[in-house]
């Protein structure tokens, strides 16, 4: 039968990546260190294939024994912002779906596939909350509201007024500045600042981001 993900809120997602921080990071640096994590903290294994993404749609996935997760070799090498995201968000999998990988045998590209095929109409629905809880462990609430406060206090001590930030260019500047702080892209840190209330959201979507 279809695998059916429990349909978690934002508010649920959050909560969960709070549990995350306080087991594995609970001293919150910036950058969270996700590939140490990975490697050190879950004791995985990360294992580069050439071609993944252009076979199979996506840059990373978990193996069901979660002893590895195998990432496109090209994006481990040359983008990282999408390396430490493919990473949290396999770790978003093990921490909310691990029910799934126990019910299936996922060992290789071929078993990924099959997977995907059965989870059918709901991997929307699997994927979006692994996005959004990798957007929340690489880009903790209580750092980013602190970040962006003292961003917005450096603007204003410079003569800028709070809802001048908000409109371009000035608010793609901040964006980016942040998504280097951070080391993350910029649409993950839009969304951030977007669900977290410190940016209004440009465009209302009636449909969960797909994400990186």
């Amino acid at each position: 039968m279809p695998y059916e993900p429990q349909i978690l809120s934002y508010d649920e997602l959050r909560h969960h990546a709070e549990e995350f921080f306080a087991e594995n990071h609970p001293e919150s640096s910036i950058p969270i260190p996700i590939e140490e994590i990975v490697e050190f903290d879950f004791k995985m294994e990360i294992i580069p294939v050439p071609g993944l993404k252009d076979e199979i749609g996506v840059d990373a996935f978990l193996a069901s024994d979660m002893s590895s997760v195998f990432i496109d070799e090209f994006v481990l090498q040359f983008v990282n912002v999408r390396y430490r995201f493919s990473l949290a968000h396999e770790i978003g999998h093990y921490w909310l779906h691990d029910d799934l990988y126990q019910a299936v045998a996922i060992g290789s590209v071929a078993d990924w596939k099959r997977v995907q095929a059965d989870i059918g109409d709901e991997y929307q629905w699997f994927e979006f909350q692994a996005n959004a809880f990798a957007g929340l462990v690489l880009v903790p609430p209580v750092a980013l509201k602190a970040r962006f406060i003292r961003r917005v206090e450096e603007a204003k001590a410079a003569g800028l007024d709070h809802a001048s930030l908000l409109r371009h260019p000035l608010r793609h500047r901040m964006v980016e500045g942040l998504a280097g702080e951070f080391v993350v892209s910029e649409q993950t840190m839009a969304i951030r600042l977007e669900k977290d209330g410190l940016l209004p959201p440009l465009i209302q979507s009636r449909v969960p981001p797909a994400g990186d």
